[in-house]
C-alpha cells in the first residue's frame, strides 16, 4: 500500500467506527481480540491498523497476534486485509503467545538489559506478546520506535530481546522501516565483538 503510516499507538481505545468493525469481526474459525490500535494511512479514504490477538478456534485452539488493517470511507468500514506478525509453536522451543499490556518486571528488566548503549532511536515496548524458551528466554514485544531526529517519524516494530545472549531484533508491523532488522541485528554484532559505540546506533545516517 503507498502512502505513510502516522502512528499514534494506543492501547486504551481507537476510532468508534474501527472498534465496532472490529468487534463485528467474523472470520469462520478464528476470534479476535484488540491490543492496541497503532495508526492510520490516507489511501482511498484512510486505512486503519489494529494489532490483535488472534485465537484459531480448533481442536487445540491456537494463538496467534496479527495487524487488521480497514479502510474507512464515508459509505463505510471494509476489511482490507490481516497480516500474523507473531505465530504460536505449540512444540518445544516454540513461541508461546501470552499478551499483556501491563508488561512484567522480568521482562522489562531483560527489555533494559539487552538495550543498554542502543542510541539514536528511542524504543518503548508498550505490550508483552508472548515468550520463547531458546538459549535463556526471548521476550517479544510491541513497541513504538521513534528516531532522535529533528522531524522523528514514529514506528510500530516487533522486538525480541534475550537478555542470557545479549540479542536484540526489530521488525517493523507496518513496513514503513526496511532498516529496522539490520539496527537490532548490528547493535548484537557490535555488543559481541565488545566495540565501542563510536556513532550513535539505531538510525542510521
Amino acid at each position: 500500500m503507498v502512502g505513510n503510516w502516522d502512528v499514534k499507538v494506543s492501547t486504551g481505545g481507537m476510532p468508534q467506527k474501527i472498534a465496532t468493525a472490529v468487534g463485528d469481526l467474523k472470520i469462520v474459525g478464528a476470534e479476535y481480540t484488540p491490543i492496541a490500535y497503532l495508526g492510520s494511512q490516507v489511501v482511498n479514504g484512510i486505512n486503519h491498523a489494529v494489532l490483535a490477538e488472534q485465537l484459531v478456534v480448533a481442536g487445540k485452539d491456537t494463538k496467534n497476534v496479527v495487524v487488521i488493517m480497514f479502510n474507512e470511507r464515508p459509505e463505510g468500514v471494509t476489511l482490507v486485509g490481516i497480516e500474523r506478525v507473531l505465530e504460536s509453536g505449540g512444540e518445544l522451543g516454540g513461541i508461546s503467545v501470552d499478551v499483556k499490556t501491563d508488561i512484567p518486571q522480568d521482562a522489562k528488566d531483560a527489555f533494559d538489559a539487552v538495550m543498554n548503549g542502543f542510541v539514536g532511536s528511542k524504543i518503548e515496548p508498550f505490550a508483552l506478546l508472548g515468550t520463547q524458551i531458546t538459549k535463556g528466554t526471548n521476550y517479544i514485544f510491541a513497541a513504538t520506535l521513534t528516531p532522535v531526529t529533528q522531524d522523528p517519524k514514529q514506528s510500530a516494530v516487533l522486538v525480541i530481546a534475550n537478555s542470557l545472549t545479549g540479542e536484540l531484533s526489530i521488525s517493523d508491523m507496518l513496513g514503513t522501516r526496511h532498516d529496522a532488522m539490520a539496527l537490532g541485528y548490528a547493535f548484537t554484532w557490535l555488543k559481541r565483538q565488545n566495540t565501542s559505540l563510536g556513532a550513535p546506533l539505531g538510525e542510521w545516517p
